[in-house]
């Protein structure tokens, strides 16, 4: 149920249309900006509701109150009120009208709050509704008012069908009436302890370097061994001031692709116009020119650790003015002009304080405070390892003691493959990884080793009803509970997903590897991610549910065809290249088409409906991007096969 004080927030949007020659009309614009989480009024809600007044008195009361509306104009006025009760609105109708049909009154009283009026008018060959009778209707006062429009010169939108205007409408910028926020979890409160110092840094750092150079951008790294909570603490630091910036967001950019397709996708947390843009770059390029032209934000780029990343991170620094921007990254060597903040892992105290503090319903010892230090100490005093100990002793009820020992125990069996040098983060967050999955359920573990697979992305939890591939397997929803328990994985209820920290995927892939049973449940995480990723790319209804599992597509693939299953991939691949090939990303749409083809190729063969299905999808992205010699041959041989 959606609280007063959030509808109140949401923008207030008045639909109106003649009944008679636009309902289904309305109706699709209705349940569109429905969808875009407005609040909206039609003049037929007014009419069943009742209530003190002329109807025309309560459509002016109501429009009065709205910050936009959206009028479809066609051929029909629709019935007009009594002359009694539009006489107190006359000084509302502009000179030389002296009457008005009910929707006309609608714009009118729009146009005298100064409310934001969009105005779609139906092409000549539209033709939807408009046998239909209409009581009261009056064809020259219509016309009238058409001309009143053309002679104002007021902008609108000619639309030709139902979807062309659904498409109209979810382009125009419903800008959201609260402070745009894009961060991946909420603030620990009195958990964050030990950090205030890199808080006070970080913000004296970022005031006194702001506008080096003219840029007007304040720009500081975070650096630190993995696992130390370098994101924490940059989340932290934005909610921690975020009455101070007009925008806050976190995009992932452990490569240049992930942090083009993160930033882009911020268009849809600023809501702007090209947030349903099937072109990314489109996106993008909204985003920085919103960036720029709305000065103090904050912009969180998260695990820059490789050359690549921090090339683009800074190529992208480049483009940008009027914030602050805070990178997290390992690495030790950054460009000029880049200050560095240092983070080292939490003294013993802040750590031993976080894990009496974390842990209210452990088994009490007399002891506590001795053995939480001792567990601290062993844990390196790591960010990570400290909450992912502290969540197994809370959910489990152990105490500091008995958890030190099953800790122990687990030191030998991952020694082999978890040494700083091979993994680049602290052999303490393994050895506690390793403790955490041995209190889960087979459930819970069996999700965690798919899970190992995708991208550390945000997860949709509507992937948790694409069945599982083992048909005996238990309900997901128990075991991503049981995950999120002892810390495993991250929660976002209000945005629908979860996260797995990348260290902890890491982590489990490499014992995975180690025990020898990799790839059947690889095999697993490829088949439950094909079985969702299915729809029509070019449906704007289907994009919805299948952009936010493009990251985990990709990661899937990569880790398959690395393992030589690529002929069990392929039509994933497909799949994935045809949503990139909607969105006009045909560089990343390309090499996914060319290594299917070659893989069905080689099996099931030549000849196969999969090979012509790969040469048709081929041939249309060099038909797009002008290669027609190139496509035609393609077309052939695909409708040879067939």
């Amino acid at each position: 149920m959606t609280s007063s004080a959030a509808v109140a927030d949401r923008l207030r949007v008045f639909v109106s249309a003649e009944s008679a020659e636009f309902r289904a009309e309305r109706e699709a614009v209705v349940y569109a900006l429905l969808a875009e989480g407005l609040s909206l009024t039609i003049a037929e809600s007014l009419q069943r509701d009742g209530g003190s007044g002329t109807l025309l008195r309560r459509l002016h009361d109501r429009i009065r109150d709205c910050q936009a509306g959206v009028f479809l104009i066609g051929m029909r006025s629709g019935p007009c009120p009594a002359d009694e009760e539009a006489a107190p609105f006359a000084h509302m109708l502009p000179d030389g009208l002296v009457r008005a049909s009910y929707t006309q009154w609608e714009f009118f009283f729009a146009r005298h709050y100064r409310l934001r009026a969009l105005i779609y008018r139906a092409g000549a060959d539209y033709a939807s509704g408009r046998n239909a009778p209409s009581a009261g209707g009056d064809a020259d006062l219509q016309a009238a008012f058409a001309r009143y429009l053309e002679r104002q010169g007021f902008d609108h939108t000619v639309f030709h069908s139902i979807d062309q205007l659904r498409r109209a409408i979810l382009e125009q910028p419903w800008l959201p009436t609260s402070k745009p926020i894009a961060l991946p979890y909420a603030s620990l409160g009195s958990l964050f302890v030990g950090r205030g110092d890199a808080l006070q840094s970080l913000r004296a750092t970022l005031g006194s370097h702001r506008g080096v150079g003219g840029t007007g951008l304040g720009v500081v790294v975070v650096q630190g061994l993995g696992g130390v909570g370098k994101t924490r603490v940059a989340v932290e630091y934005a909610w921690a001031h975020r009455d101070d910036y007009t925008a806050l967001a976190l995009v992932e950019a452990e490569t240049p692709e992930k942090l083009q397709s993160s930033l882009a996708a911020l268009a849809g947390s600023l809501s702007l116009p090209e947030r349903h843009a099937s072109d990314e770059s489109r996106r993008l390029e909204a985003v920085l020119g919103w960036l720029n032209a709305n000065p103090g934000w904050l912009l969180i780029l998260d695990s820059i650790d490789t050359g690549s990343a921090l090339s683009a991170a800074h190529r992208l620094l480049g483009r940008l003015t009027g914030g602050d921007v805070v990178l997290t990254s390992r690495l030790a060597r950054f460009p000029d002009g880049m200050k560095q903040l240092d983070l080292d892992v939490l003294t013993p105290d802040d750590a031993t304080h976080f894990l009496l503090e974390a842990t209210p319903g452990r088994r009490q010892a007399a002891d506590d405070a001795v053995q939480a230090r001792t567990l601290a100490e062993s844990l390196g005093q790591l960010a990570l390892a400290l909450k992912m100990a502290a969540a197994t002793i809370e959910a489990r009820g152990l105490n500091f003691e008995k958890y030190q020992a099953l800790w122990q125990g687990n030191r030998k069996r991952v020694v082999g493959w978890a040494r700083q040098e091979i993994t680049g983060y602290h052999d303490a967050v393994a050895e506690t990884w390793r403790t955490s999955v041995d209190q889960l359920t087979e459930p819970g573990r069996h999700l965690l080793e798919r899970l190992a697979f995708l991208a550390p992305d945000p997860i949709p939890e509507t992937l948790l009803d694409t069945p599982m591939p083992d048909p005996a397997e238990r309900d997901p929803w128990d075991a991503l509970a049981e995950l999120a328990a002892v810390s495993l994985v991250t929660r976002d209820p209000g945005a629908g997903t979860f996260g797995v920290h990348p260290l902890v995927q890491d982590a489990t892939r490499r014992d995975l590897a180690a025990t020898g049973i990799s790839e059947g449940l690889l095999r697993q995480a490829l088949a439950w991610i094909s079985a969702a990723f299915v729809g029509e790319s070019r449906d704007v209804r289907s994009r919805g549910r299948l952009d936010p599992l493009v990251p985990h597509a990709e990661a899937v693939l990569c880790y398959a065809d690395a393992a030589g299953l690529g002929a069990l991939a392929t039509n994933l691949m497909s799949a994935l290249a045809v949503q990139f090939h909607a969105k006009g990303l045909y560089a990343r749409a390309e090499p996914l088409l060319r290594r299917a083809l070659a893989i069905d190729e080689a099996n099931p063969g030549m000849d196969h409906l999969e090979v012509a299905r790969d040469l048709h999808n081929l041939a249309a992205l060099f038909q797009d991007t002008n290669r027609l010699g190139e496509a035609e041959p393609l077309m052939r041989r695909a409708l040879d096969i067939d």
